[in-house]
């Protein structure tokens, strides 16, 4: 196999390697959310490749593809092109609170691009619904992966992540992790990924290069106001000094 990254994220999922990360990502997911049956589940960004993880199971699941990801709506998509629609993250086609479950993945660009993506996904998740971010770790997850489109998402600070949650009302819950090891060193078998994940964990526990993060809505955390207009505000106090200075030499005159 090439040593070349495919150049659109769907051109990876094609891959080995990619089929070899997508099966492992399923395995995790069904961990944290093994049945959801009858529940609508949207994958955000380029997710796809992960919504197979309740084929079979009765949940209704739709994908959302984020320009930048390089998606088309066509076969790449899990469900059909019926069920799937390429749209900024900041308007999403989907009324408030549709999906019970979101999985965000090859979504992140930058700190304000996540808070975009967030904020936008918790408007369509319902006050109950949970959301699992997937994304590199900051422990050299996209050095490991750098065959991958993983390499070019943002790898956030346990900090910096905390904030991006806090903007968008979010909070975290439960973690997990996965690849270990680069995708090209699994030579496509499953199972030898699987135990290499046992082993990571066992041996080296946070250490993963893959995170997967389950946050849920904070209903009660104050959304932040924004820097602008006080700014703005603070500019307009010295004219508005200025227009009362001159008041009463106006009245004067006249």
């Amino acid at each position: 196999m090439s040593d070349v990254m495919p150049t659109t994220v769907p051109d990876f999922y094609q891959t080995q390697a990619g089929a070899y990360c997508a099966a492992l990502l399923r395995e995790r997911l069904q961990w944290f959310w093994p049945e959801i049956k009858h529940q609508k589940v949207l994958g955000l960004g380029y997710a796809a490749p992960c919504l197979g993880a309740w084929q079979g199971r009765g949940a209704l699941c739709f994908t959302a593809l984020l320009p930048e990801c390089g998606g088309a709506v066509g076969g790449t998509t899990f469900g059909g092109p019926e069920r799937a629609v390429v749209a900024e993250a900041a308007h999403l086609p989907f009324q408030d609170e549709a999906f019970d479950r979101i999985v965000v993945m090859h979504a992140f660009r930058s700190e304000a691009q996540a808070i975009t993506v967030l904020r936008g996904a918790g408007r369509v998740l319902r006050d109950d619904g949970r959301m699992i971010l997937i994304g590199p770790s900051i422990f050299a997850g996209r050095l490991r992966q750098c065959k991958t489109p993983f390499a070019h998402d943002s790898a956030f600070a346990p900090t910096t992540f905390r904030r991006v949650l806090a903007q968008a009302m979010l909070q975290a819950e439960r973690r997990d992790e996965a690849l270990f090891f680069p995708a090209q060193w699994g030579g496509g078998s499953v199972r030898r990924g699987r135990a290499g994940d046992i082993a990571g964990k066992v041996l080296a526990p946070g250490l993963g290069s893959i995170a997967l993060v389950e946050v849920v809505k904070n209903i009660y955390a104050p959304r932040p106001l924004p820097i602008t207009p006080w700014r703005r505000l603070w500019r307009r106090q010295p004219l508005m000094a200025e227009l009362h200075a001159e008041h009463p030499a106006k009245r004067k005159q006249s």
